[in-house]
């Protein structure tokens, strides 16, 4: 929520307070009724108690123009409020058993995904030259089915939290060895677990240190919204239809009977 109070006559009347100190203000966003007269246009990015400079009044690739203001640039959030955001978000989990792969080669496809958007991580995956690459991608894809399934959100709405390899359970058999010696042969198995997480798109414009970050956490944040809405669109005209058609085939039933 954003409460604005009078400061002066000038141009620059009005200043906000918000959980969030950095904040992104565009003409299609809800403006709160006291400040429609100064948020009504594009050019209205301009008019804040502290001039935005240069470089942080940024535009999409439609035009529009947005604008960061941060009131205490100097203090950062604490851990526990990030903490306390990144508890509430949605989480998915995919995992994969009995994979006759060695753990620590395993981890090394883990540890180049973790941590990235979904979106960023099979494509890392398409191209990165490992044996595994497709298996943990497979993974990847079919957790983020699930997401959709449940939630409705599309990968670029997702990132990847977590992503690691463990032990299975190893096969030992005999090594054949020269001058009558032999040993012992691990045939390893390895277990995989990935956690797909919502992404908190006002964190991450928050937390980014310039304004090239800012702008392609925005332009994500527009186009994940964008991608979410059309799935839901296609979702409810496919529920339409189907009812559409369950109820012709009452009809043809009725019909037949009478």
């Amino acid at each position: 929520s954003i409460t604005l109070r009078k400061q002066s006559s000038s141009v620059t009347t009005f200043s906000y307070t918000a959980s969030f100190r950095t904040q992104v203000f565009s003409p299609e966003r809800s403006i709160p009724e006291g400040a429609k007269a100064y948020f009504s246009s594009a050019s209205s990015t301009e008019r804040f108690v502290r001039t935005p400079k240069l470089n942080q009044v940024i535009t999409d690739s439609s035009g529009r123009k947005f604008a960061f203001v941060d009131l205490n640039p100097s203090k950062k959030l604490k851990p526990k409020v990030v903490r306390g955001r990144l508890e509430k978000l949605r989480i998915y989990e995919g995992k994969q058993r009995d994979i006759r792969h060695s753990p620590w080669r395993l981890q090394l496809i883990c540890r180049h995904v973790a941590g990235l958007p979904l979106e960023d991580a099979l494509t890392h995956l398409e191209f990165l030259n490992k044996s595994k690459a497709p298996l943990v991608q497979m993974v990847l894809k079919r957790t983020s089915n699930l997401a959709d399934i449940r939630d409705g959100l599309q990968p670029s709405q997702l990132e990847v939290a977590e992503c690691f390899a463990t032990h299975g359970k190893h096969l030992k058999r005999m090594k054949i060895m020269g001058r009558g010696r032999h040993g012992i042969m691990h045939h390893r198995f390895s277990h995989m677990r990935v956690i797909l997480r919502e992404i908190d798109f006002p964190l991450k414009i928050y937390t980014a240190k310039t304004v090239n970050e800012k702008k392609k956490w925005l332009e994500h944040q527009l186009r994940a919204q964008a991608e979410f809405d059309t799935a839901n669109a296609k979702r409810d005209e496919l529920k339409r239809l189907e009812r559409m058609a369950e109820l012709k085939q009452k009809e043809k039933e009725n019909a037949a009977k009478t």
